[in-house]
């Protein structure tokens, strides 16, 4: 399985040390101070939020705050005990779980990172299986579809879900030439990390779920 090649160590590094301050200053803070513009451009950033909590959350617990997955990832996301997607206010979100914060602070950044990745030239998914949810814009005048990467052909022929899936194997057959990752920010509370789709499905904007979801969370 991959294994998230692309993440060397340096690059690791240079995201926790940027992350880092944010983690000791945040405790449960919903302050839009503590975001870091991560990947992206000046118009269209990748806002990425630490927040500290002694609390081990479960998948029980995310699911409390109006959480509703769907289906597991399929790629490899070492040490995660839960690594599914679902909705929540009727966007995608990603959820990572680890047994500790320590692993989510390292391991789930590498693992989003990854997996929220744009291409400076077009905001496009990196070439290859490397990102697990894509969302594929047909002709102008159509909808995004969603699509599970691994193990495709870079023609990206395959099945690909409707957004907004129940989550059931009906699927549209679909050949897919702009490949954007369904995710753009993300959140790491404690020892979960969520990431994020754009509101109302819009890939590039913000998220109201990844800025608000400590807050109900933490105060759940």
């Amino acid at each position: 399985m991959i294994r998230f090649l692309h993440n060397s160590r340096i690059h690791l590094l240079l995201i926790s040390a940027l992350l880092l301050p944010l983690g000791m200053a945040a405790c449960g803070s919903e302050d839009e101070s503590l975001v870091a513009s991560g990947g992206g451009d000046d118009d269209t950033p990748q806002r990425i939020r630490m927040v500290e909590s002694t609390q081990i959350f479960t998948e029980d617990d995310v699911k409390a705050i109006g959480w509703k997955a769907q289906k597991d990832f399929v790629l490899d996301y070492p040490s995660a005990t839960t690594f599914k997607w679902g909705y929540m206010n009727q966007t995608e979100v990603g959820v990572l779980i680890y047994a500790s914060a320590e692993d989510a602070k390292t391991l789930g950044v590498a693992a989003a990172e990854e997996q929220t990745f744009r291409r400076e030239s077009d905001n496009q998914a990196r070439d290859g299986d490397f990102t697990d949810r894509i969302s594929c814009r047909r002709p102008v005048g159509s909808s995004a579809v969603k699509v599970d990467t691994v193990l495709i052909s870079k023609s990206f022929s395959a099945s690909y879900l409707e957004p907004n899936s129940d989550g059931s194997d009906d699927a549209l057959p679909a050949t897919c030439t702009t490949r954007f990752p369904t995710y753009n920010d993300y959140t790491v509370v404690g020892n979960v990390v969520f990431m994020c789709e754009g509101d109302e499905g819009n890939l590039l904007d913000p998220s109201t779920n990844c800025e608000k979801i400590a807050g109900w969370l933490i105060g759940s």
